[in-house]
């Protein structure tokens, strides 16, 4: 499987976006003072969620073979995030023919 970190940040920016355009329709009758929380709250979720990305696109580096500074490997540990996907090494063995 191929990681594409940059269409996994374009993704998550449609979303968050599209979830803050809903709150603006609610601005005539939802006082300020709550639509500043959530609009915070939003804000917050999308670092996170930026955060996350950032792990798995390490994750899927350490997979390949790159090597990772003692700091990203401590950025993974501390995450508690798991791959998901597997990467296929190819093992450059041959078949031999018995014909």
């Amino acid at each position: 499987m191929e990681f594409y970190k940059n269409e996994l940040i374009n993704v998550t920016i449609d979303k968050f976006s599209e979830t803050w355009s809903h709150t603006l329709d609610t601005g005539d009758f939802v006082p300020p003072k709550y639509l500043k929380k959530l609009d915070k709250y939003i804000y917050q979720n999308l670092k996170k969620k930026f955060k996350e990305i950032e792990i798995y696109h390490l994750l899927y580096l350490q997979e390949n073979g790159y090597k990772l500074s003692l700091f990203q490997k401590l950025k993974i540990s501390m995450s508690g995030l798991k791959p998901l996907y597997f990467v296929k090494k190819n093992n450059n063995c041959k078949k031999k023919n018995t014909h």
